[in-house]
């Protein structure tokens, strides 16, 4: 029952969107949920392996580990960062 008022509410949003919005109104309420799960999914699987990749370069003694460590930030900080709805990022 709580799916079917939720899905309702998404439905009742679209629908009340203009169409002449130019962010797409009725596309962005329906694709919302949808974009920030997968997204969530997305960030959960970097940092799954970027968090034990990170700690396994720590612990050798090779002269680009610093390099490898910022390389792997920088792949979480585009997966997980940015904006968390859909429109250009």
């Amino acid at each position: 029952m709580r799916y079917l008022a939720a899905g309702g509410g998404l439905l009742l949003a679209a629908c009340a969107a203009s169409p002449e919005r130019p962010d797409g109104g009725a596309l962005a309420a329906i694709a919302l949920p949808v974009f920030v799960a997968f997204k969530a999914a997305g960030c959960a699987v970097t940092i799954a392996f970027a968090a034990p990749g990170a700690a396994v370069v720590q612990l050798t003694d090779r002269p680009d580990r610093e390099r490898l460590v910022a390389d792997l930030e920088r792949g979480v900080a585009h997966n997980c960062g940015g904006r968390w709805t859909p429109g250009d990022s």
